[in-house]
């Protein structure tokens, strides 16, 4: 069991260095085309993109991961089900502040 917890954590630990180049590339496209833009962005293509931004700029840092057992494979497809279940908590939250200001 603790051995699950730590490829969890691991998991976690590669969402997280994802986080802020999806969550800048969807403020930029808040900036851009509003919060349905924001939104998207949010949900699927800041993620991929900052996907790849790590294929280009770490691409051994993949090697880590393969060392703790998690195959390249099953860490992109868990970190994206993490930013989705993460997005739409996330979108629910402001769109439940924006209702409270309406």
């Amino acid at each position: 069991m603790d051995y699950f917890f730590r490829k969890l954590a691991s998991i976690f630990e590669f969402y997280k260095s994802t986080l802020i180049i999806t969550l800048s590339i969807s403020l930029l496209g808040l900036a851009l085309g509003g919060f349905e833009i924001f939104k998207i962005i949010l949900v699927v293509f800041g993620f991929w993109i900052s996907i790849l931004m790590k294929e280009v700029n770490s691409k051994k840092e993949y090697l880590f991961y393969y060392n703790n057992g998690i195959s390249k494979h099953k860490l992109l497809i868990i970190s994206f089900f993490i930013n989705v279940i993460f997005s739409v908590l996330f979108i629910w939250i402001i769109n439940q502040i924006r209702h409270l200001y309406d």
